[in-house]
């Protein structure tokens, strides 16, 4: 590429700084001898006038999150920011099982709950929750509880669990969803229940586990499933159970949960899985397991409940306070494809209940300068 000539040359101030207030003019075609490159012949009006935000008469009908902008008629400088989230009521489940485990499939306005446990009986109840009410759908195959689940209510999948309320009944079954039926597909290599499934149909991860009841039999496994079937990978740094989760396949995190040996009892730990390994990061401010989470980054992530009303929104670095449930639960699902700013709350084991909350930070326009 040839020299930048005069037309910028003559904005070079001393000590090397940079006018660009009259960055006006044409940079002629045969300063650029790459012919791979097209030519650049002018330079378009938001830099050559010195403007670093889009300038509007009105506010844009649909920013996103962190844009800015120029209000010229308001005479303001505005940005999308993030308000303060809280929990509402939203439609009662039909039936008011608990233990779905940590996590289901789906969003705050179109989710799938399946299996579930209602005073010791086990359940293949699966329904469909559409931003206002539960449906009742087709059935797992395998009634269950403390399963493993992730996707999007079309395509999604349902691993694990156990088939007995006293936790004997450990099974590695795996179904997947259409948006219709569930079809039984290849196992889970180590049959458990109580851990935390995230990503999609295609790409997901079985976190951690027990494999009967008491800590001796807790597990720090971690498989992922692409689809067809399920391979071993890296294991978590500390074993618990009954934890929270939220990312993809290749990047996740797991946090809070019930220890076993060494570490018993509540935990506020939180791990961070970057595709090939797990690392510990900031706690939370609460130590809980039994919980609801939701989330699909590792940087976004929202934790609910476990005998508890507490909510922590998690930001990719910290942990924080924020709303609380109206009612606390313990086991209570939350959805998988949820985030810290929209998510659903359901089911329970404390006294099971129909009860359903939806959690929403809203979105507003901010003026961070003029009147």
């Amino acid at each position: 590429m040839g020299t930048i000539k005069q037309n910028f040359a003559n904005n070079i101030e001393t000590l090397g700084k940079f006018d660009a207030t009259d960055l006006t003019g044409t940079i002629p075609a045969a300063n650029i001898t790459n012919s791979s490159l097209s030519d650049i012949t002018t330079i378009p009006p938001s830099t050559s006038g010195g403007d670093l935000i889009q300038t509007v008469a009105s506010d844009p009908p649909a920013p996103d999150f962190g844009d800015l902008w120029y209000n010229s008629t308001e005479q303001k400088i505005k940005l999308k920011v993030l308000g303060t989230g809280s929990w509402a009521s939203g439609g009662n489940r039909n039936n008011a099982s608990g233990q779905l485990g940590g996590s289901i499939i789906g969003t705050q306005t179109s989710a799938v709950a399946a299996g579930g446990n209602i005073s010791g009986t086990l359940q293949s109840n699966a329904e469909t929750y559409n931003g206002s009410s539960w449906t009742e759908g087709n059935n797992l195959n395998t009634a269950r509880r403390e399963t493993y689940a992730g996707g999007v209510t079309t395509a999604g999948f349902v691993a694990g669990g156990d088939i007995a309320s006293n936790s004997t009944g450990q099974v590695n079954n795996t179904e997947t969803y259409n948006g219709t039926s569930f079809t039984e597909e290849n196992n889970l290599n180590t049959a458990r229940n109580a851990g935390s499934g995230v990503g999609l149909l295609t790409a997901g991860l079985a976190i951690s586990g027990g494999t009967g009841p008491g800590a001796p039999n807790f597990v720090n496994n971690v498989e992922s499933w692409n689809g067809t079937s399920w391979s071993e990978i890296a294991e978590i740094n500390t074993i618990r159970i009954r934890a929270g989760a939220s990312g993809i396949q290749t990047s996740a995190l797991y946090f809070g949960g019930q220890g076993g040996i060494p570490a018993p009892g509540a935990q506020t730990l939180t791990e961070e899985w970057n595709g090939s390994s797990w690392t510990e990061v900031n706690d939370l401010n609460s130590a809980r397991s039994y919980v609801g989470s939701a989330g699909t980054l590792s940087t976004a992530a929202l934790i609910f409940g476990g005998n508890s009303v507490n909510t922590e929104s998690y930001n990719g670095s910290s942990w924080t306070e924020v709303n609380n449930l109206a009612t606390s639960q313990s086991d209570n699902f939350g959805v998988v494809s949820g985030t810290n700013t929209s998510a659903l709350s359901s089911g329970g084991e404390t006294a099971p209940i129909a009860r359903t909350e939806e959690w929403t930070v809203p979105i507003s326009n901010q003026s961070i300068q003029g009147s």
